[in-house]
């Protein structure tokens, strides 16, 4: 006889043995649960590695989705490069792709330009090095020859397409892979060692992480970015699925749940581990838009770098918060058997630090814990850090050579202005100075993640906000008309470049001040990074800043800024410094954004960033002036003297 409860176990158990066939006619959510494979490595031998990367149209399936994108190699993602130290990467760039539509600078445009970006190295920002202004147009090809630092730093690092216009759209296709620089054995501790390459690769864990499979979101999704940039390889949408949709109609429909942050092309895969065992998690977050807030519930997080900079001394936390474009190594341990997940979720006790940016919610992968118990030690110490990477936290004023700001507006607005070309360089600095900026950021709710290249900036203070806040009137999306306000609603005299008086509100207007305070709270929430640590991609809080510091050392040539929210740099939230060889810079940040001062509300404003920025650039110049009179001064004298003889 059949009772209520047979009949429940049959209708679960019926979906368990009726097997389901899921292709692009007939889709369903993606399952995941494959093991983790790590994606495919070439390595460097006697100090040189060649390579080269074909871009073309690929065929790329992710379980039963096969969808068409650019990659490298046909591959998705492109190879891990795995060097040293002092290596050659040989690289020819081969651009396969064919003619493009013409497009609109700062809008998504140049779907098949393309060129490579070192995310994170220490190198050269010219040619035929890491010069991200290059363009390599469709049937081109380029010969790259990044030669690494003889002192660059051991650590995660990643390369991508960063062409503007189409970085988004490209990284989101699939051109990304990882870079690995690898430690001198003699340099690591016998606990780091257990855990790294060259003797422990097993032990290591590379994880290239991005939402690749982008089709439904509240910004811009690559479905999306798909139709404004021209791209012709869009989803079909004309099959009509078995439930009477589109694929596309599918894949945009929030309910379905296929828009997952992947692991080396892999959904949600399971990683294997023994109870007690100890791996290396080298993660990137090479995703578009979200920040990346991780949490291990039930193993133990021991923090070892941040963006490829060993942090002075390995220490536990309960989460790894990585923005767009940032990587962490972290040694992980699950003591006791069971089945673990990596997940990403807002977290409201982290609120104060990030506000209202965009953070992923999902299981990234899963960890398996099974076999036998092993015993073994986190590491409790890193390896020294190069020159370039020492601290800066307490060097005198004296010897600062150079103090500007960078200020985050509205989207896509960075000073003031949105990127204008190449050559338009908005700061200028002499080489083997000291810098120390201000990375501030105009925003009430959302945060911005800085990237700079070429170096890394160690970060000295979360300062008292007084800054200009910015509130748009009109559009979305960065198009709309907006105007800058004092923390008190009053419009500011200082503006910005494309500013309109007709179309914005005189004010006075209320400022939300919610995210307001960044000086005084926990370092230890998401959005901060330790002080004194090394970052090339620094979370902005709202309403926030921050003073950085960094040796402009080895390198002259463009050092570019921009956010790494990867649809706010193609639409114009990117600018261009120079570096020029010692004693050769001549801009000063006060000529720089059309006559409006970065970080400024009014032309007598009070900020005291700001004033002390101008007074050191001021005191600079005269320092170097005095220097060379005085010079001047002696070689007169002594040839006074020679002459008298």
């Amino acid at each position: 006889m059949w009772t209520a409860a047979s009949v429940l176990v049959l209708l679960c158990v019926l979906p368990l043995t009726t097997a389901q066939t899921c292709n692009n006619a007939n889709p369903c959510q993606f399952t995941g649960g494959d093991a983790y494979v790590k994606t495919a490595e070439v390595a460097s031998s006697n100090g040189v590695l060649i390579q080269t990367l074909t871009v073309d149209i690929s065929d790329v399936t992710i379980e039963w989705l096969t969808t068409q994108r650019r990659t490298y190699n046909g591959g998705f993602p492109g190879p891990t490069f795995r060097l040293k130290a002092g290596d050659n990467l040989n690289l020819k760039l081969v651009n396969n792709l064919g003619p493009q539509p013409e497009g609109v600078h700062n809008q998504f445009h140049d779907p098949n330009t393309t060129n490579l970006h070192t995310h994170g190295l220490h190198i050269s920002p010219q040619e035929p090095q890491d010069y991200v202004l290059l363009e390599v147009g469709p049937g081109e090809t380029y010969d790259y020859n990044f030669q690494l630092n003889g002192n660059q730093q051991a650590g995660t690092f990643w390369y991508h397409a960063h062409h503007h216009g189409s970085t988004f759209f490209q990284v989101a296709s699939g051109l990304a892979g990882l870079l690995i620089v690898e430690d001198e054995v003699s340099s690591m501790s016998a606990e780091l060692d257990a855990i790294s390459c060259p003797h422990n690769c097993d032990k290591e864990v590379p994880m290239l992480l991005g939402k690749f499979i982008d089709y439904n979101g509240e910004d811009e999704t690559f479905a999306s970015v798909q139709t404004d940039i021209g791209d012709p390889f869009t989803v079909d949408n004309t099959v009509t699925t078995s439930a009477g949709l589109t694929l596309l109609s599918y894949l945009t429909d929030q309910q379905t749940g296929v828009s997952a942050y992947m692991v080396n092309g892999q959904v949600r895969p399971v990683i294997t581990m023994q109870p007690g065992e100890i791996r290396r998690f080298r993660m990137v977050n090479a995703g578009l838009s979200g920040m990346l807030l991780l949490t291990i519930t039930g193993c133990e997080i021991t923090i070892l770098a941040y963006d490829g900079v060993y942090v002075d001394t390995p220490y536990s936390q309960d989460f790894i918060f990585i923005p767009t474009g940032g990587r962490c190594d972290a040694a992980v341990r699950c003591s006791t058997a069971g089945t673990y997940e990596i997940r990403s979720g807002d977290d409201s006790a982290h609120k104060p630090s990030i506000g209202n940016t965009d953070i992923y919610e999902g299981v990234i992968a899963t960890i398996e814990v099974t076999g036998s118990a092993v015993s073994m030690n986190f590491p409790t110490t890193t390896p020294a850090k190069p020159f370039y990477l020492r601290d800066l936290q307490t060097v005198p004023d004296s010897a600062i050579g150079g103090r500007y700001v960078v200020e985050l507006g509205p989207t896509s607005y960075i000073n003031r202005e949105k990127f204008t070309n190449a050559t338009y360089y908005r700061y200028n600095f002499d080489v083997d100075t000291i810098q120390e900026w201000i990375f501030s950021n105009t925003e009430q709710a959302d945060g911005h993640p800085l990237h700079m290249h070429v170096t890394h900036f160690q970060v000295i203070s979360y300062n008292t906000y007084n800054g200009p806040t910015t509130v748009q009137d009109a559009g979305d999306g960065g198009d709309g008309a907006f105007a800058y306000y004092d923390l008190n609603g009053n419009m500011c005299d200082q503006q910005h470049k494309d500013f309109d008086a007709t179309a914005i509100n005189a004010g006075p207007i209320t400022v939300d001040t919610t995210y307001l305070g960044h000086d005084t709270n926990d370092r230890n929430l998401a959005g901060y990074a330790r002080i004194g640590e090394f970052r090339d991609v620094l979370l902005i809080p709202p309403l926030a800043s921050v003073k950085v510091r960094f040796r402009a050392t080895d390198y002259t040539g463009p050092y570019v800024l921009h956010c790494h929210i990867l649809n706010h740099e193609d639409e114009g939230m990117m600018m261009v410094t120079y570096c020029s060889p010692s004693g050769q810079a001549t801009q000063s940040p006060w000529e720089s954004s059309g006559g409006h001062n970065p970080g400024t509300c009014s032309s007598t404003d009070a900020y005291p960033d700001i004033l002390q920025n101008s007074a050191g650039n001021r005191q600079a110049v005269i320092n170097k002036w005095l220097a060379t009179l005085l010079m001047m001064t002696v070689v007169s004298v002594n040839l006074f003297f020679l002459l008298s003889l």
